[in-house]
């Protein structure tokens, strides 16, 4: 008599019979995805809140409203979690997009980051921290967050070089730097007055810079 043969393995399921996702939540699909971004975004509030050692995986996972467990199948480890919570940082991406003035481009830009400086400052100071401990977090803010950044800028420069609307002698660096320094500045010794007159003076202090 002839040996059944055996069914292929399931890839839903573990050898045990387990489902890998529970149904509604496969990964891949669109609730899974949800999730897994939630995650990331908790994760930067409060890596930035309480710093790397304050962000837990269990803390995450009850912002995120879902259990310790479905965190660990959607990012293994700490350092996996940290990092995806430092590329939901901004790049800067379209911030100086358009072809009007400079200086209303560069209030733009200036306008913008004010939105995401409560994040970007301390998150940037932990991955300088744990540089040698967890070398992962400089990497991606490096990769992810400030190398973009400095492209944009690169490419804007560039452009507004040609047209003679920046000294030719102004780099990229000098206003990534500038732009960064705001952003710390602003954390650190919190402005008196405005949004508005905050925004007004950093335009003031950045325009003579790198105009003819």
């Amino acid at each position: 008599m002839r040996a059944k043969a055996e069914a292929p393995p399931d890839p839903e399921r573990f050898p045990s019979g387990r489902r890998r996702s529970p149904l509604g939540v496969r990964e891949g699909g669109e609730a899974w995805e949800q999730i897994h971004v939630q995650f990331a975004r908790e994760a930067l509030r409060l890596l930035a809140e309480l710093g790397y050692a304050g962000m837990g995986m269990d803390e995450v996972a009850r912002a995120a409203g879902a259990s310790t467990r479905t965190i660990y199948r959607h990012y293994p480890t700490k350092v996996d979690l940290a990092v995806a919570a430092i590329e939901q940082l901004p790049t800067m991406a379209g911030w100086i997009d358009g072809d009007d003035a400079l200086e209303d481009r560069v209030a733009r830009a200036i306008s913008i980051g004010e939105a995401h400086h409560e994040y970007l400052v301390p998150v940037m100071a932990n991955a300088i921290v744990y540089r040698n401990t967890v070398p992962e977090l400089l990497d991606a803010l490096r990769d992810h967050v400030l190398a973009p950044r400095r492209a944009v800028i690169e490419a804007y420069v560039t452009r507004d070089k040609a047209a003679g609307v920046i000294r030719g002698d102004v780099s990229a660096d000098v206003v990534s730097a500038f732009l960064t320094g705001e952003r710390v500045e602003s954390f650190v010794d919190v402005p008196r007055g405005s949004v508005d007159q905050h925004l007004d003076a950093a335009v003031r202090k950045l325009l003579p810079l790198i105009k003819p």
